[in-house]
């Protein structure tokens, strides 16, 4: 979603195409209070009116006319929203329609289905984050508790160097190399991260001559439409997670493309080997270990 960016503490909205005032995003908040009141889910699926009292829309130290509400009701109209979902392309707009009732003091409001997830995603992110917090084990939960307090931080991106980072994972000395430390730890880790939480990271090894010396770890939120998905997902059991309805696996994503390419350079590079040195496969793995920067 390229006009709405929700964290998992509060509402920020911004979109490309028209600014977010201070009355807006009071407005926004109201209505993200009357949607709590009412119980109204974030996959809710209709448009929703409400009714709330014009005061409360209102600057409560600006006039006690409903002038400039109707100026930022008029804006919050032309607020767009969208993104892509599980594959189909969506577009909306944050208000539908609004009118101004009982001689105005009250102010009628239809917020859309994609709205509504979008005022709601508040409480998506946290749930999130809940169930990451409780379903990461081992490793990942290490990981992600130290990258949390960053993220929360406004951070985008942290550098620990290695020692330290295996000193997080209280590894007592397993794992020294780090094409061990990446492969059996690190990769599995974030892998796990990635499916359960709240952001999308990547770590990059940053190196000292052919050493690795630290890591770098970057990472940005997900979007609305990724947030629900991994919602929907964490709350399906084990066996059936990123299946279909028919038990079948979804079409490859990105991430799963590549580890896929990267298998099968691993398959090319140990045939490779296997015709120059006639090796087993094992041999091949220490031999890779070997030549692998420390």
């Amino acid at each position: 979603m390229d006009s709405l960016t929700v964290s998992s503490s509060m509402l920020i909205p911004s979109a490309s195409n028209v600014e977010i005032t201070p009355a807006m995003l009071g407005v926004l908040w109201n209505i993200a209070h009357e949607l709590d009141r009412l119980r109204v889910p974030e996959n809710y699926g209709d448009a929703k009116w409400l009714e709330i009292p014009s005061k409360k829309l209102r600057n409560p130290d600006g006039k006690s006319d409903n002038q400039w509400l109707k100026v930022c009701l008029d804006r919050l109209m032309g607020v767009k929203l969208g993104g892509e979902y599980r594959g189909d392309e969506w577009g909306a707009v944050i208000l539908a329609q609004w009118e101004l009732i009982e001689g105005g003091a009250v102010t009628r409001l239809l917020v859309p289905p994609a709205a509504i997830s979008a005022i709601r995603a508040p409480k998506t992110f946290a749930k999130i984050e809940i169930t990451a917090a409780y379903r990461l084990k081992g490793h990942a939960r290490r990981l992600y508790a130290a990258l949390a307090d960053k993220k929360h931080m406004d951070q985008t991106h942290w550098e620990y160097p290695l020692g330290e980072l295996q000193a997080l994972f209280n590894l007592q000395g397993k794992y020294d190399k780090w094409y061990d430390f990446s492969r059996y730890v690190l990769t599995p880790a974030l892998e796990e991260i990635n499916d359960f939480g709240t952001v999308n990271v990547t770590a990059k090894p940053q190196k000292a001559g052919r050493s690795v010396r630290a890591v770098r770890f970057e990472w940005k939120w997900k979007n609305l439409d990724s947030a629900r998905i991994t919602d929907e997902e964490n709350e399906r059991h084990k066996s059936a997670r990123h299946k279909t309805s028919d038990g079948t696996a979804p079409p490859l994503t990105d991430t799963e493309n590549e580890r896929q390419a990267q298998l099968a350079a691993d398959r090319d590079g140990f045939n490779a080997w296997k015709t120059e040195t006639g090796g087993t496969y094992g041999q091949y793995l220490d031999w890779k270990k070997d030549n692998t920067s420390q």
